[in-house]
C-alpha cells in the first residue's frame, strides 16, 4: 500500500487505508528463514497485462536495501527482488520501517491531484490481500504472492471495492492427450473462498469455462510448459483479479516434468545414442542478445533482429521463442507462421521454433515493430530433458518502443 506523504492524506480521508494504522502500530521487520515461494506480477484493471509471469525463487537471509533503507531478503520484498531481478523501486519510510512500492517491471502510477481515480501498488499473499508492507509479510515454502495496481477514488474500475481474485488449483504436471482436472477458486479480500463458475482458464488454444463448482478439464496437444490463466465470469463487476499456475506437460515417461525416460531397450531392435544426463542448475542457459532490458528505443530503430545464444551439458535439441505486445489496453502476441503481430489475451502467447540446435540463433522480424511494450522470452530444450527457466535480463527481455 502506497504510504508516502503525497497520498496518505487522500488515502485517511477516503478510508482506504488500513495499512496506515497497521504500519503506524509500529511493525515489525519480517525475519525468517529462506522460503521457496511463487512471485507474479500484473499490470492495472481491466487489462491485468502479466508483467512477470509466475516465478518461483528461493529467498535468501541477504538484506534487501534500496533508498536508503533495508529489510529481511525472507520478506515479501525479498521474493520480489529476487522476482524481478531487482527490477522494482520504493520509497523507504523511516517511520513505518518499510517501503513505498512505486515501481514494478517499469510499471509506475504518479499520484494525480484531483484525477478521478488513482492506482498504487499493493499486493496479496496466499490470495489474501495484504494490510501490511513488503517488509512485514514473511512468506513460508509453498506460498504465491501477487503484485498488482490497486484503485482509489470514484472512477475506478467497478467501484472503489477491493476486487476479488481468482486461484487455481491443479497438479503441476499433465501428460499429452489426457484431461488435466482445475478448479477455479473466487477469494475475496480476506482470503475467503468460493466456487468459480462461469470462469474461462487455459492457455492460448487450450481453453474451458468452469462448470457451477468451478471445475473444468483440459487437454494438451502436445509437451512443453502451459501458464494457465483464468479469469472471471462475464459481466462482473468489479472484474475479478486473473490466476495463474505453471503446468509441465510430457508425453508417457519421456524424461520431462520430472518423469523417467525407459532404460534397458535391447540394443539389437534399437541403438539409444548416449547424451550426458546432467540436471543441475546450470544444465541449460540461454541469453538474449542485441536488445538491452528496459531500453526504449525510437520507432525508427526498433529492433526487427531477434538474436541470442543457448549452452548446455548436452546437445540443443529445440530453440523457440515468444513475442507479447501491449499497447493502449490491448495485447498482441507474434504468429511465426503467419510472420506478424495477432491479437491475443493479455499475459498469452504462443511459443514458435526458430532452431533445432546450435549454440547461437537469431529471426529477422519482416518489418520494424510498433511502439507498445514488448516481452521477448527464449523456450530451449536439450537431449537430457532440461528446458530453460524465464529469468529477466537473460532469457527474458522487457523493452519499449515508442
Amino acid at each position: 500500500m502506497r504510504i508516502s506523504t503525497r497520498i496518505t492524506a487522500a488515502l485517511a480521508a477516503a478510508s482506504l487505508c488500513p495499512l496506515l494504522a497497521a504500519l503506524a502500530a509500529g511493525p515489525a521487520l519480517a525475519a525468517g528463514t529462506p522460503a521457496t515461494v511463487t512471485v507474479r506480477v500484473l499490470g492495472p484493471a481491466p487489462s491485468y497485462e502479466a508483467l512477470t509471469p509466475p516465478t518461483t525463487v528461493t529467498t535468501t537471509t541477504a538484506p534487501v536495501t534500496k533508498d536508503g533503507g533495508s529489510c529481511s531478503g525472507t520478506s515479501a520484498a525479498g521474493a520480489l527482488e529476487l522476482a524481478t531481478n531487482g527490477n522494482w523501486e520504493g520509497n523507504w519510510s523511516s517511520k513505518y520501517s518499510d517501503y513505498e512500492v512505486i515501481s514494478i517491471d517499469g510499471k509506475s502510477f504518479p499520484f494525480e491531484e484531483g484525477a478521478p481515480a488513482n492506482y498504487y501498488w499493493s499486493f496479496w499473499h496466499d490470495n489474501q490481500y495484504a494490510e501490511v508492507g513488503v517488509c512485514e509479510v514473511t512468506p513460508e515454502t509453498g506460498d504465491q504472492i501477487l503484485f498488482v495496481p490497486s484503485c482509489y477514488g470514484s472512477g475506478c474500475p467497478g467501484g472503489e471495492e477491493i476486487p476479488a481474485i481468482l486461484g487455481i488449483a491443479t497438479p503441476s504436471t499433465a501428460e499429452v492427450g489426457t484431461p488435466l482436472a482445475v478448479t477455479v477458486s473466487r477469494y475475496n479480500a480476506k482470503g475467503e473462498p468460493s466456487p468459480m463458475g462461469g470462469a474461462m482458464i487455459g492457455a492460448g488454444a487450450v481453453s474451458a469455462k468452469t462448470n457451477a463448482q468451478g471445475q473444468a478439464q483440459l487437454t494438451f496437444p502436445a509437451k512443453g510448459t502451459y501458464t494457465l490463466r483464468a479469469t472471471g465470469a462475464a459481466g462482473e463487476e468489479p472484474e475479478a483479479i486473473p490466476g495463474e499456475a505453471i503446468v509441465c506437460v510430457h508425453s508417457g515417461d519421456d524424461g520431462n516434468c520430472g518423469t523417467t525416460a525407459p532404460t534397458g531397450v535391447p540394443l539389437a531392435l534399437t541403438v539409444v545414442p548416449q547424451v550426458p544426463t546432467y540436471t543441475g542448475p546450470y544444465a541449460l542457459v540461454a541469453a538474449i542478445t542485441g536488445i538491452r532490458e528496459g531500453r526504449h528505443y525510437p520507432r525508427a530503430s526498433a529492433p526487427r533482429l531477434l538474436s541470442g545464444t543457448v549452452s548446455a551439458h548436452s546437445s540443443v535439441t529445440s530453440i523457440s521463442l515468444r513475442l507479447q505486445r501491449s499497447y493502449r489496453g490491448r495485447c498482441w502476441s507474434y504468429d511465426g507462421t503467419r510472420d506478424r503481430l495477432a491479437r491475443a489475451r493479455c499475459g498469452q502467447g504462443s511459443f514458435f521454433q526458430v532452431a533445432s540446435g546450435g549454440d547461437t540463433f537469431s529471426y529477422l522480424l519482416p518489418s520494424r515493430l510498433p511502439a507498445g511494450r514488448y516481452v521477448l522470452d527464449i523456450e530451449a530444450t536439450d537431449a537430457a530433458g532440461n528446458r530453460t527457466a524465464l529469468a529477466r535480463g537473460s532469457s527474458r527481455v522487457v523493452f519499449y518502443v515508442e
